[in-house]
């Protein structure tokens, strides 16, 4: 463990007057024997908030932000970042998420049993060089098993949070809950609110790429089965309800066949487009994901004769693949169609964008077309291309733009 941890932050646990351990998903990682393409660095120690500030400042270190009430700092030297956290215990009251009071403690254990699972509370000695394990985790983490740090059903109703998770962990990780755990998060899924947009968010697009973190095939239906399981995933996404169960299991085992970036569009796919967009504007997805997962929606659905799908193609060229994954995930028989189609077009050198046609805008104002036609011009020499690629070269292009514009 020595080895993967940066010498910057060996060298701060050296200079410190009190033990500074490594913790979370960095140690369980390196236990499991999982490799991560980022590691996330937490610490914790028995000392105050301001004698870790007090300890990094002296070694070089900047302070990023502090949260005094929670024991929490963010520093940073260099390249390296590291979220640190006071020995504590939380307690939470009715409104769920944020803990209510904390209050600092110097036992490891104590700290170790105010953590979710028992995965993520084993410890680094880093001077010491040793793993300090108050709750078996080590032993959780080599049998694959997310044990909770509290009895389950407590644990997730203090923070819905943890559902997700759960989940997620189970997706990224390839572990595997204890039926009493499910049970627990399920009887505590009503506690599922109070909680931010941008924090369901957060997990849900850990949950989307789950399959990528660690490799782990399979991992973001996985995860979503563990999340429809407990009641949550309706209440993430709420039209998911009125599907039915088996609706909605069909979506997940769809999701279990695409690719990382369509995952949201396949799980949301029997909404429809319009709803689907609904769904996910509640969250700060960004208007430029919603959108392409709207239309990789509404394309997935299009049905016309084989003229009207070549000019459907070319004018949605950047998504028509995508779109063909999205049928083949759900068994859609049109997605053989769609693919012969595809690639007759293709042999045909039929372009699929306006950067494919074989002439750019400067071209056709170079031969007379009128600046406020180019536009145009360009839009309908894609459709005449898309049912004759050989019209795509530059002597014919020309031509036909021209003819356009005196016609219009």
């Amino acid at each position: 463990m020595i080895q993967i941890l940066p010498r910057k932050l060996i060298d701060l646990a050296r200079a410190c007057p009190f033990r500074l351990y490594a913790v979370g998903g960095a140690v369980r990682d390196f236990i499991a024997g999982l490799v991560p393409a980022t590691r996330d660095w937490d610490i914790c120690a028995p000392c105050t908030v301001e004698d870790m500030a007090s300890a990094a400042r002296a070694s070089g270190w900047d302070i990023a932000a502090r949260f005094p009430s929670t024991g929490s700092l963010v520093i940073k030297c260099g390249d390296v970042e590291c979220q640190f956290t006071s020995f504590r215990t939380d307690s939470y009251g009715q409104s769920g998420h944020a803990p209510e009071s904390v209050c600092f403690t110097d036992d490891i254990a104590v700290d170790a049993r105010r953590r979710d699972f028992t995965c993520n509370a084993v410890y680094y000695d880093i001077c010491g060089e040793q793993f300090v394990d108050p709750l078996g985790g080590i032993a959780d983490i080599r049998a694959k098993k997310l044990v909770p740090c509290a009895p389950p059903k407590k644990l997730f109703a203090e923070d819905g949070v943890r559902i997700l998770r759960l989940a997620r962990f189970c997706g990224e990780l390839g572990f595997s809950p204890q039926a009493e755990v499910l049970c627990g998060a399920a009887e505590a899924a009503y506690k599922f609110h109070g909680i931010s947009p941008a924090t369901i968010w957060r997990e849900m697009k850990g949950i989307f790429a789950a399959d990528e973190k660690y490799s782990q095939s399979g991992g973001c239906a996985r995860a979503l089965e563990v999340l429809n399981q407990t009641g949550v995933l309706t209440k993430v996404f709420p039209p998911l309800t009125a599907l039915g169960k088996d609706c909605v299991e069909r979506a997940i085992c769809a999701v279990g066949r695409c690719p990382a970036r369509i995952r949201a569009a396949a799980l949301l796919y029997p909404l429809g487009a319009e709803s689907a967009a609904e769904c996910l504007g509640r969250y700060p997805a960004g208007k430029a994901f919603v959108h392409r997962i709207s239309r990789v929606i509404s394309g997935s659905e299009y049905d016309g004769s084989a003229a009207e799908m070549r000019s459907f193609f070319c004018r949605n060229g950047d998504i028509v693949g995508d779109c063909v994954l999205l049928l083949r995930a759900f068994g859609d028989e049109r997605a053989e169609e769609w693919e012969r189609l595809l690639e007759k077009m293709r042999e045909e050198g039929v372009p699929f964008s306006l950067s494919q046609l074989k002439v750019r805008g400067g071209d056709i104002l170079a031969a007379g077309v009128p600046q406020n036609h180019i536009s145009g011009a360009l839009g309908y020499l894609l459709e005449r291309c898309a049912h004759d690629g050989s019209l795509n070269n530059k002597n014919s292009l020309i031509k036909l733009a021209l003819e356009y514009s005196r016609t219009n």
